[in-house]
């Protein structure tokens, strides 16, 4: 059950569903979990020493793979884990990625519940 074992130090952001991890080894797909990475596909173009955030454009590529691998078929009953390694800019970035997901497809703030207004006044988000 090493499987399990990796998903103990893994963030949940949807309940028995998407993870975010940080592996010191590329693991392999199971019955049960499917492992993805994006750190050699979406690399940030450096402008002098710096190594991020990613631009938006690869942000948009993040969202639709996500979103194709989580409305996929053959995904559906499967946990789906976004992995990194533990390089440090590859590791800031890959959170950026989904977190900023997150963000963008509402995920945190359905976790999380509507936010209290004053009475009399509207929150849109």
């Amino acid at each position: 059950m090493a499987e399990d074992h990796e998903l103990i130090s893994a963030s949940e952001f949807t309940k028995d569903r998407l993870y975010f991890a940080t592996l010191r080894n590329k693991p392999k797909s199971t019955v049960n979990t499917h492992y993805f990475c994006t750190d050699e596909e979406l690399i940030y173009e450096n402008f002098y020493a710096d190594f991020g955030p990613l631009n938006l454009a690869q942000l948009y590529r993040y969202c639709c793979k996500l979103n194709k691998k989580l409305k996929s078929f053959t995904l559906s009953r499967k946990k789906i884990v976004h992995y990194t390694s533990f390089d440090q800019r590859k590791r800031a970035n890959a959170a950026y990625l989904i977190g900023a997901y997150s963000e963008a497809s509402g995920l945190w703030m359905s976790q999380l519940g509507s936010p209290k207004c004053p009475e009399g006044q509207n929150m849109k988000h």
